[in-house]
């Protein structure tokens, strides 16, 4: 703590600082942004919510302390790691041991993933287990203008290969089909054939049902 540098020799003082100017060199190395990936086609909208990235792309999420691992998909993409730690993030805003603009990008992503307003999202966080931070929903909400995939520099690919992943897994139930509403047209034009199906043979029942009765009336006129 910094109160405590005041009673340290000087040559603790000197340890300490170059220390601290070692760490932050280290991190800015480490966590430099690098945009290799294209992302022209990736879009963030609303429905891309960690809540939905697990239950309609059947991805596990596995709750990390290491933020190194944020966001990094796992298991031939099966998986994905979610630095959960907001109360920490926020504690270090004004931290010079982080690149400018780190934390408050590691924020956004949160903000991203767990709108903070959806009512659904808070109860779905409230029934995660209790080793998750749950001002993990207290980010915030981002508007559609941050929500552009190029506001992200540090995270950037790793958002890129999970949106990815997330628009390409088809749902593998009847309850994931009527829930996956990422690609609405498609979506309004499954269910109104589903419908236009059911009607046709609910239909054709009732048809076969009026021509048996009327059969068996032939028959039995009294």
């Amino acid at each position: 703590m910094p109160i405590l540098i005041c009673d340290l020799q000087f040559d603790q003082i000197s340890f300490s600082i170059t220390s601290f100017c070692v760490l932050s060199h280290f991190l800015t190395e480490y966590l430099e942004p690098r945009q290799v990936l294209s992302s022209e086609s990736v879009k963030l909208q609303k429905l891309f919510i960690a809540q939905n990235v697990q239950r309609l792309a059947g991805i596990k999420i596995e709750w990390t302390s290491d933020l190194g691992q944020h966001l990094r998909m796992t298991h031939d993409d099966e998986r994905v790691a979610i630095f959960h730690h907001a109360s920490f993030l926020r504690l270090h805003q004004d931290s010079k041991i982080f690149p400018e603009g780190f934390i408050d990008e590691t924020l956004r992503t949160l903000a991203l993933l767990f709108p903070q307003s959806d009512k659904a999202v808070k109860q779905w966080v409230q029934g995660l287990p209790s080793s998750v931070d749950r001002s993990v929903r207290m980010c915030g909400r981002l508007g559609a203008d941050a929500r552009q995939i190029e506001n992200f520099r540090y995270w950037h690919d790793r958002l890129v290969v999970l949106k990815q992943v997330f628009d390409e897994v088809e749902p593998g139930s009847v309850a994931r089909l009527w829930s996956d509403r990422r690609r609405r047209v498609q979506w309004y034009t499954f269910w109104t054939a589903v419908l236009v199906v059911l009607l046709t043979l609910f239909f054709g029942f009732v048809q076969c049902v009026e021509g048996a009765l009327q059969v068996y009336k032939a028959y039995h006129p009294s």
